[in-house]
């Protein structure tokens, strides 16, 4: 009887063995795919960031290069006509 008692204990220190591993694991992966989760947002982020910079890029591409659309991109960079007065509105509407 003393040892099938023992090899009784020792099954049930195994079996409670594994079952703390398989809880441990189950919790480190769940840690690991909440990480995941947020690196996937990020990325989705930043590719939505760059599709639209692309996007605008192309716009501007596909624009022709007009006497109004130059004078627009050097308004845009600070350009202006030397004789030209340039008045600012600080106010909101």
């Amino acid at each position: 009887m003393g040892s099938r008692r023992r090899s009784n204990i020792f099954v049930k220190i195994a079996v409670l063995a594994v079952i703390v591993f398989f809880v441990v694991s189950i919790v480190n992966m769940q840690v690991k795919l909440s990480d995941l989760k947020e690196q996937k947002a990020v990325a989705e982020s930043r590719i939505r960031a760059i599709t639209n910079n692309i996007d605008e890029i192309n716009e501007r591409l596909d624009t022709p290069i007009t006497d109004d659309y130059i004078r627009k991109i050097a308004r845009e960079n600070g350009y202006y006509y030397s004789d030209e007065i340039i008045f600012y509105n600080d106010l909101t509407d």
